[in-house]
């Protein structure tokens, strides 16, 4: 079960760097930008940093702790986003941040760690329900550059979250 983990992981960190190159590279986005309108990297970054300090301790607190926002990312992102042209690829890092999240959730309550898992989701909670208000209150401050740098009209998100 580990080495799915392992392959998870490293195909999260691809198409991390693959978002990071895009909002950078391609879209010129400045990091604040970068920060909200690609929320999907900070907190894949987060699962990874979490990952690798439970490969070298064992400790799954730490791998729990980003599934607040691998689920509000990943997850929600898979219903809001269009599914056609470059947000394909974003779909597909979408799915990849599911089944992460859904790695470290199984393989925590296969051990019966519940101890780990809610500790991780409180210490998640405390750590990224103040980031996940600060993104939203951006992007909804912000429409024009989210829709400059995602080419996805703001309005249309809003909806589909029932604002």
């Amino acid at each position: 079960m580990l080495k799915i983990g392992i392959v998870l992981a490293v195909l999260l960190l691809l198409v991390t760097i693959n978002s990071i190159n895009f909002f950078f590279g391609i879209a010129k986005a400045k990091p604040i930008e970068w920060m909200v309108f690609n929320a999907c990297a900070p907190s894949s970054i987060a699962y990874l940093i979490g990952f690798v300090i439970f490969l070298l301790t064992k400790n799954r607190i730490a791998l729990n702790i980003s599934i607040l926002p691998l689920f509000f990312f990943g997850g929600l992102g898979l219903f809001l986003f269009p599914w056609s042209g470059y947000n394909l690829i974003a779909q597909f890092s979408h799915i990849i941040m599911v089944l992460n999240m859904t790695w470290a959730i199984y393989t925590t309550f296969a051990t019966g760690d519940f101890k780990a898992a809610a500790l991780g989701l409180l210490i998640g909670i405390g750590i990224f329900a103040p980031f996940i208000n600060y993104q939203q209150t951006y992007v909804n401050t912000h429409p024009e550059a989210f829709q400059k740098i995602l080419g996805i009209n703001l309005e249309d998100f809003q909806k589909k979250m029932g604002q």
